[in-house]
């Protein structure tokens, strides 16, 4: 049996922003957004698109983040069709909340949602 990672083909893009939104010449929000999209098993059809977008924020003109948040979507074709079937997202936000200059753990939030299209769900899974 062949090495099937050789039929993956995929494509990343990284964009990123830097603003200044108050004027004051002091970065306040980078935000980075890497984009991969996958054609897993080499069919020509795209299987996976995710999108991760980090964002820091500087709230209070240190030039240090006060704020991170981090957030990762991602799409499966998982019958073939090209149109995405499962998608699942994760966000992590972390904030120094106490203004201490650093961030704890119990200044971070992590929410994860996962969706899949109603016809793929097995009905003998239901509640």
């Amino acid at each position: 049996m062949g090495d099937d990672t050789d039929d993956v083909l995929a494509e990343v893009t990284v964009e990123t922003e830097v603003a200044d939104i108050d004027g004051d010449g002091v970065v306040d929000l980078v935000t980075e957004v890497t984009t991969v999209v996958a054609d897993v098993d080499g069919d020509g059809v795209i299987d996976v698109v995710e999108q991760t977008t980090v964002s820091a924020y500087d709230l209070d003109g240190d030039g240090v983040p006060d704020a991170v948040d981090r957030t990762t979507i991602t799409g499966y074709d998982v019958d073939g069709d090209g149109v995405p079937d499962v998608f699942e997202s994760s966000t992590v936000t972390a904030v120094d909340a106490d203004g201490d200059g650093t961030i704890s753990e119990d200044e971070i939030t992590v929410e994860d949602v996962v969706a899949v299209r109603e016809d793929l769900l097995d009905d003998d899974t239901a509640g």
